[in-house]
């Protein structure tokens, strides 16, 4: 028996998000397929993060257990020849028997994409949020600041997020700029249900001039949801980098 680590980007337009729901198509269903397909074993892959519906990945961690006796490169190579074109695993490795995908991470670092210009992107329409009006980034990127370090960001999670303790540890919440794209790169050992784009939501108040960075410290410190800004579009964000 194998533990197989993988490194998967995948444009996630087309699914309903990392994990296996009956019915819909999801990243985590159809790589599984594709391991059985190969090996004639059902499968649990475990990922560092379940990306949600309509979010992509660069650099997601994936793990299984198999009897399946291939070199981790036959491994890839089959993988490959049986995924869909928007889904590519882009290295296996093999890992001692207690690497677990999600467990073991250190931390997580995601980007999300803005275009902050007049007019929107053709090409780039699932990977970017288009921001037609000005934004006054030099706020934006004092209110990310304050999110650094150790919080309860209860006011940043989803009303239905399962998770009973809502203190993570942000350790890099910055804005590149880059032209139009302003890009929010977030890294924390752990982020809550739907907690990036609501925290990108309520930025994106503070670029049009509807709140102050002070005003957007004071909502972190409530922890009250209501006080938030709307949860950004997914499409925006992307899982960047896993650290073990």
């Amino acid at each position: 028996m194998q533990n197989l680590k993988l490194i998967v980007e995948y444009d996630g337009t087309g699914y309903h998000g990392w994990q296996v729901q009956p019915g819909l198509p999801t990243i985590q269903g159809v790589l599984q397929e594709a391991v059985k397909r190969i090996s004639g074993e059902e499968v649990s892959i475990t990922s560092a993060g379940r990306t949600d519906a309509g979010v992509h990945a660069l650099g997601q961690v994936a793990n299984f257990c198999t009897r399946k006796e291939f070199t981790p490169d036959r491994w890839q190579r089959a993988l490959n020849g049986l995924l869909p074109p928007d889904i590519a695993v882009c290295r296996v490795e093999q890992a001692s028997t207690d690497f677990e995908a999600r467990r073991s991470a250190r931390d997580k670092t995601y980007r999300y994409t803005i275009l902050n210009a007049p007019h929107p992107s053709a090409l780039e329409r699932h990977w970017l949020l288009h921001i037609p009006e000005p934004l006054d980034l030099a706020s934006m990127a004092e209110a990310a600041a304050t999110l650094i370090g150790e919080h309860d960001f209860s006011t940043f999670r989803a009303a239905n997020a399962e998770s009973p303790n809502a203190i993570r540890h942000i350790y890099e919440a910055r804005f590149v700029a880059e032209g139009s794209r302003l890009q929010f790169i977030v890294t924390g050992n752990g982020f809550l249900k739907h907690m990036i784009r609501i925290m990108v939501g309520t930025l994106l108040d503070v670029g049009r001039g509807r709140l102050t960075p002070e005003h957007f410290r004071q909502i972190l410190d409530s922890k009250d949801r209501r006080r938030a800004g709307k949860t950004a579009p997914p499409h925006g964000l992307c899982l960047m980098h896993v650290r073990y």
